[in-house]
Parts: structure tokens; sequence; C-alpha cells
């Protein structure tokens, strides 16, 4: 699963990159070049506290890829294509839009602003999918002029994009929006259009420029669950050495770096959730799309566990963090055996039990 961080060249998102991946070097980049990929923990305090539970020889986070692209830029521009087709291969986006001042990274829009960024943003996305749409439509209505084999079966889907073409053009939706059939959205996944991915918005903002400025404040209100940080500073955190992190944040009086709290959005975001296996030799956290179920989840650990699954032994994390103890969360009756169908929640704590287990 990647997530590739998009927005205007000058936004601060190579910054927020770097501060995502840990202490990096700043790492600028040109339309059509490619863009660097890290690998990231997603912070989890469930897992910490499982781990300290069990004192395990192996300790596994789950994990996440970003990718830093190009910014975007507005109107026409070497490379942008490319671009294009690179945020259409992602599975995920995070939007980055600036709420800061620097005379270095002047704007490209020509009315500056974090909301009036981010609609643009997401207008060049939008447009980059009508362009496809508008063309594919052409040539099924070209190719029904005649007879030929697959007819019905284009006529169907001439009428579905007509469908998509109209959200977009006329009342201006981004195609996750659209309701579609389970053959519908096979259709449509080669297309791998830009604004079906699911999008996190992040305002990067200078210091002292909280959420309740009234710029900052418009773009929350205009998209719910957009969240507020400060990427310079999330970057000088990510490079301080462990030990020195904790004093540091207390200075600042911040709980914990908002580059966590963005990951673990990102991940629920995207649709990817945890589910937990326990013991001594480890504890380890897997990753599961939303709505799979336990026999997917097996399979996440060994395919093995699939093909033989008998059961799986549940318990949530909620239950086991309020009873204490394995042996308290039994005694109240929190474990429980669940089977193929079951759909694992996010926290859930996992036994898979297979043939010959």
């Amino acid at each position: 699963m990647r997530v590739v961080l998009i927005g205007r060249p000058g936004s601060g998102k190579t910054t927020l990159f770097n501060a995502l991946g840990g202490a990096r070097p700043k790492t600028p980049h040109a339309p059509g070049e490619e863009g660097a990929v890290v690998s990231v923990e997603i912070p989890d305090p469930r897992l910490e506290w499982l781990r300290d539970l069990h004192s395990p020889r192996k300790y596994t986070p789950a994990r996440i890829e970003f990718g830093d692209l190009p910014g975007l830029p507005r109107g026409e521009a070497r490379g942008k294509a490319e671009l294009l087709a690179e945020i259409r291969n992602a599975d995920g986006l995070l939007l980055v839009v600036r709420a800061f001042r620097d005379p270095s990274y002047p704007y490209q829009d020509p009315e500056p602003g974090p909301l009036a960024e981010a609609r643009a943003v997401r207008e060049e996305l939008l447009f980059s999918d009508y362009a496809i749409l508008h063309g594919r439509v052409e040539r099924l209505e070209g190719s029904l002029k005649k007879p030929t084999k697959t007819r019905e079966q284009d006529e169907r889907e001439l009428a579905f994009l007509r469908r998509l073409l109209h959200a977009v053009e006329e009342e201006g939706k981004d195609l996750r929006e659209v309701p579609m059939s389970k053959e519908e959205a096979l259709l449509v996944r080669s297309f791998a259009f830009a604004s079906q991915k699911p999008v996190q918005v992040v305002v990067n903002a200078e210091e002292g420029r909280g959420p309740d400025d009234p710029e900052v404040a418009a773009l929350l209100a205009a998209f719910p669950g957009a969240l507020h940080l400060h990427a310079l500073l999330e970057e000088e955190i990510s490079r301080l050495p462990e030990a020195d992190r904790a004093p540091f944040l207390r200075d600042f009086g911040i709980a914990e770096p908002a580059r966590a709290r963005l990951i673990r959005t990102v991940y629920s975001t995207v649709g990817l959730r945890s589910f937990f296996t326990t013991g001594e030799d480890e504890v380890r956290a897997w990753t599961i799309r939303a709505g799979e179920s336990a026999v997917e989840a097996a399979g996440k650990v060994h395919t093995d566990l699939a093909r033989t699954f008998i059961r799986a032994e549940v318990t949530a994390y909620e239950d086991l963090r309020a009873a204490g103890s394995w042996r308290e969360a039994k005694a109240r009756g929190k474990l429980r055996l669940e089977g193929k169908e079951y759909v694992v929640l996010d926290g859930d704590i996992v036994h898979i039990r297979a043939g010959g287990s």
C-alpha cells in the first residue's frame, strides 16, 4: 500500500515527507523526476501495551509506504502528464496545502490561501479524470456506429461512463462519491481515476498559525477530517535523537508529534486496519483492509492457515486492556470463537485455529 504526497510546489510537501521518514536529507524534485519512497511504522499505543504485557522476543508494528512526488504545477507544464499518471498509480493521496509565507516559494495560484489551493489541486485531479472519461466515451460512441462482437458489453460500459462523466462535468463530484456496483467498480479499476483515490488533506501552517486562524479554519471546515500541523517543526522533531525528543516535546507542550497522528489517520483513511497476534515469540500487527474476514486475515499470517482454517479465537484489545491479563479476560468471557465469515475489526487480537495446529 503506497500513499503519495501531492501538492503545489512550495507547499512543504517534501519537508513533511522527510518528517514522516525520520532523519532524511531534503530531496526536492522537479516534474518528470522519480520521487523518493519510505516505509514507515504505524505508531500504535495498543501494540506497545501488548509488547509490555508479553515481553516478546520480537516486536513487529504494521507499516505503510509514503512516496514523495514532485509538486503539481498549475496549468500546462513539462512532465505533468507523467506526474498525474504516478498519482493514478498510488493507493491513496496525502494532499499538503500551505498556510505559511515564504518569499522563496511564491504562490502559484492567483488566489493564495489554503482553501483555494486545496480546491485548485482537487480540480486538477478531477479534470484529468474528465479527460480520460471523455476520450473513452468518444471511442465507444465511434465503435458502436458499426457492428461489433462486444456491442452489448460496450453499450453497458458507455452508459456507465456517461453517468460518471455527468457526475464529474455537471455535478463536480469526485468519482469516489459516485455509487457503484461491484461490477462497475471492477470495470473502472483499470482506469485508476485520481479522484477515486482516498485523500487525506493536511494544512501545513507556520508556527503560531493554529486551527482557529480564519483561513485554516475555512479549509478544515470544507474538508472534514483534514489535519493541521507545522511540517518544519515535525521534521526537526524527527531528526532529534530518541532520548532528546521527550524533553523537546514537553518544552513545546506537545503530547505526541503530529507525525504519529497523521500516520495513523492516513492508515485509516486509505481503508487499512490492524489486527494483532501475541505471544512470547512475537507481538505483531498485521494489516488488512476494512471489511476483510477472519479467513482472509489468516491468509495474511500464512497461506496455509487460510487453507486449513477452522476458527479464530478473538479478543478485542479494549477488553483485554480493561481486564489487565489474559486470565482475567477469559474469566470475564471476553475470548470468543468466530468462523470464516467473521469481519475482523481494528484492534482485534486473533489466534487462528487451523488443521494441524
